[in-house]
């Protein structure tokens, strides 16, 4: 089977990775999988000019991909949800677990930290909108860190010296970066929580139509999916 090339926002990173490479070994053929934040996926696609025809597969955030669906970017039959995730609270390894139990107690652990981490991403504009929410945004905004992915926002929170920096971003990928020093307090409380659907397509300009139909078939296939789940894409 030809070698393929899989976009994908990082949130799936760890079953996608997972599944990437038992494709890959099971039917000899190299999966080129590329992480990359929401906007930067929609850049690359959506841009004038832009060169896409060695994409073969993207996975988005479901409201991404219904641009790229209208913009020709993807084959909308062959869309497929492969789960969702919420966004959760991290914490320095072996630093006190904050109390987020509630709307009010999370807005106290906001105003209480030393630093305030997340991403530019997707998933760090909605938690730019949650803190608005809680009425505290002009009260934080000096200690916020704003990085250009999860991977960096995490390395930062897991190398701070002290324990008072709390952290942002989406449940699985918080797991997945747990060796950066990092730990999952938990999901965001039901009253300002956020769930993130992810969906896969094939893209319209493949050249590879059979080798990236099968990779999503895996994907989505029943063992595809619970492999997601376990990773906290559900």
């Amino acid at each position: 089977m030809a070698a393929i090339q899989v976009l994908s926002a990082g949130a799936v990173r760890v079953g996608l990775t997972d599944l990437a490479a038992e494709f890959g070994n099971k039917n000899n053929s190299e999966v080129d999988v590329t992480f990359s934040t929401g906007p930067e996926i929609r850049e690359r696609l959506t841009a004038d000019g832009a060169g896409n025809d060695d994409l073969d597969l993207v996975v988005a955030p479901k409201a991404l991909m219904d641009d790229l669906v209208a913009a020709g970017c993807v084959d909308a039959s062959t869309r497929s949800t492969l789960g969702g995730v919420k966004a959760a609270v991290a914490v320095k390894t072996g630093a006190p677990m904050p109390d987020i139990s509630s709307a009010d107690s999370l807005r106290a652990a906001i105003l209480g930290a030393e630093v305030i981490v997340y991403n530019k991403a997707s998933s760090g504009q909605y938690i730019d909108q949650m803190i608005a929410g809680l009425g505290i945004a002009d009260d934080v905004e000096a200690k916020v860190q704003r990085f250009p992915d999860a991977c960096i926002a995490m390395t930062f929170l897991g190398k701070m010296e002290s324990n008072g920096g709390l952290g942002f971003g989406q449940s699985s990928a918080i797991r997945g970066y747990a060796p950066l020093g990092v730990t999952q307090v938990g999901p965001l409380p039901d009253a300002v929580g956020n769930v993130t659907t992810y969906d896969a397509a094939v893209a319209t300009a493949t050249a590879n139509r059979e080798t990236a139909d099968a990779l999503l078939g895996l994907l989505t296939s029943e063992y595809g999916l619970a492999a997601f789940t376990a990773t906290g894409v559900e």
